[in-house]
């Protein structure tokens, strides 16, 4: 049965997944830049541009961001809300 959408539940469901969201955010972070500075040794050694390095690393950083930025929104898919759950239902 579909309940009607207050924002109540609106706001239950936003905040499942801002905090999630959030530790999401700040892994990327740590991981980007621990990958951003192993790519940008590892660039540096072989000679190549600053603006090289940093145009690399940031499209490197933007696809972890993406990547990571799932992970949220798959937890709180099927989750239990108390009077309801998220649930992906098949349209007939």
């Amino acid at each position: 049965m579909e309940l009607e959408i207050t924002w109540r539940r609106v706001v239950r469901v936003w905040w499942a997944y801002f905090w999630r969201n959030l530790i999401a955010i700040v892994a990327a972070a740590v991981l980007g830049g621990i990958l951003g500075a192993v790519i940008g040794a590892v660039m540096g050694a072989l000679g190549m541009s600053i603006t090289v390095i940093q145009s690399f690393s940031g499209l490197i950083g933007a696809a972890l961001g993406i990547a990571l930025s799932v992970v949220p929104m798959k937890l709180i898919l099927g989750k239990d809300f108390g009077e309801f759950r998220l649930v992906l239902v098949r349209k007939d």
